[in-house]
Parts: structure tokens; sequence; C-alpha cells
């Protein structure tokens, strides 16, 4: 199953607390990149045919391709916090913080044990974020992005001493490839644009660019594209007064119907009703 998340804020970044289940429910899969604390309890969590015991302080690093669920244990039921948040927030940054989330799932350990060096260096991150997405505070847009970035960051550090010489070799080569390719995409979006054109420009094979900016996005590039005009229209719907249309065809739609399918399948509601919820009137 694979779930479409939206966000509840103006930047690509969720946090929630969650109880499993004392059953175990169906695995899923979703688009965004995602850490797990568990705060209280006990359980198991699962990737694919693995399986972690989930204990208090206990992390869990979460991809975009591998299927995953958490189970509570019926006697302690676990409580989790939650960071979901958007490949493209950090390709925009630092495209090699992604190198962490780039993991082939079968060679990979998912789990940070609770009070570990690691553990103990990201958990203030984890609560750091979710207390300002919480509050809401002057300037906690920036101040959870940085302290997402500060997160990812240790997490690139940690990770990358344990890669051999080839794996960085070939993680990078993608990060890299797939960096040149979002740059090209962030600066033409707004007109017509296709996969083949910038492939053949940066002298990259179609499908090799094409499935590397998969796995270390989540993101179909069609779907990638869609998403920056997405985010443009949001800017233009919150900022300004121009017209709906204007604003669908300025960010590089080219029919209105289009539009407000990809629109509120994106963001949960029609442009016009984003709009209200920002206090803009027509």
């Amino acid at each position: 199953m694979k779930l479409h998340i939206t966000y509840d804020h103006p930047i690509a970044i969720n946090a929630f607390e969650w109880t499993p289940a004392t059953y175990r429910q169906p695995p899923h899969v979703h688009a965004s990149l995602e850490i797990g604390l568990c705060l209280t309890g006990k359980g198991c969590f699962f990737f694919g045919n693995k399986q972690y015991a989930a204990n208090p302080g206990d992390l869990f690093l979460v991809n975009n391709e591998e299927r995953h669920i958490a189970q509570s244990d019926p006697d302690d039921p676990s409580r989790y916090l939650f960071i979901n948040f958007d490949a493209a927030l950090l390709l925009a940054e630092e495209p090699g913080l992604l190198l962490p989330f780039s993991y082939r799932s079968t060679h990979f350990c998912n789990h940070i044990i609770g009070g570990s060096p690691l553990a103990k260096q990201l958990t203030p991150w984890m609560l750091a974020i979710a207390e300002e997405l919480r509050e809401k505070s002057p300037g906690y847009l920036v101040m959870a992005k940085s302290a997402l970035i500060q997160l990812c960051g240790r997490l690139l550090r940690h990770y990358n001493g344990l890669l051999t010489d080839d794996e960085r070799q070939n993680m990078v080569q993608s990060v890299r490839q797939v960096q040149s390719l979002a740059a090209l995409v962030e600066q033409r979006y707004k007109g017509p644009i296709s996969l083949g054109e910038l492939a053949d420009e940066l002298g990259l094979s179609v499908s090799r660019v094409s499935r590397a900016f998969l796995e270390t996005t989540g993101y179909r590039f069609s779907d990638y594209v869609s998403l920056l005009r997405i985010q443009a229209a949001k800017r233009e719907l919150a900022g300004t007064d121009k017209a709906v249309a204007h604003i669908a065809f300025e960010c590089g739609f080219q029919s209105l119907p289009t539009f407000y399918r990809v629109f509120k399948e994106t963001v949960g509601m029609s442009p016009i009703s984003y709009r209200q919820s920002m206090g803009v009137t027509e």
C-alpha cells in the first residue's frame, strides 16, 4: 500500500505521534522520508523481511522504497514520534544529506539503538523539530528546517563511515546526477520540459538518471516537476491576488483541469480553498 503524504505546514516537514496497533497491519510505503523515535512502550518494527525489537529511545530510518510497519506489544503499547519530510527539501539544500536514505534494504540496518552515541545525537533534533512545528513561534519554519538539516548531517557523518569505497562512489555519483537534473528542472519547470531533453543535455542515459532520481528522491521525474509547479502556485496563491488561472499557466501547467486535479491531489484542497485558508480573498 502506498500512502499519499500531505504536509501541515508551508514547509514539507511533518511531526506527529502515533501508537501502532497490537496486531501486525499491512505494510506501506510513501515517497517521503521518515525517522521514527520510540518514546514509550515496546513492540516491533518491520521492514520487508527484517524485524527489529523496539524499545524507548530507539530510532528507525525509513526511505522512500522500503515497505514498513510498526506493531505494539499488547502489554506495553509503544508510542512513536515520527518526523516525515520530503526528499526535495534536502535536495535543494545539500544533496549529500540524502545518502543515508539511499540504502539497499537487504544490506541496511534501519535500527539505531536507544542510548547509543548516534541516538543521543539525533534525539534532541527530533524533539526540536516537533516542538517548533507544534509551537509555531516566530521563525519556526526556518528553525524546523535547520534542525532537520542538523539531524540529517549527523546521519550522513555516521553512515558515510560504514560504506565501502565502491558503495560510496556509486551513491555519490547517483546523487550528483540527481542534483544536476534537479538544478535544470528548477530553472525550467515553468515551461515545457522533458526528461529526454535534460538527460541528453547532461550527457546521461534517460533510464539511468530516471532510476537514480526515483531511488534518491522517491519521485518520478514528472511527479517532481508537478511538485515544483504546485509549490510555486501555493506561493502565488498565498502571496498575491493574481487570478487562479493566471497562476496555473504562469507556473507551468498547460490546462486548468490538470492544475486543479494535481493541486487537490497534492495539497488536499482546491486552489481557491487553499487561498482562503491563507487569509487571501479573491
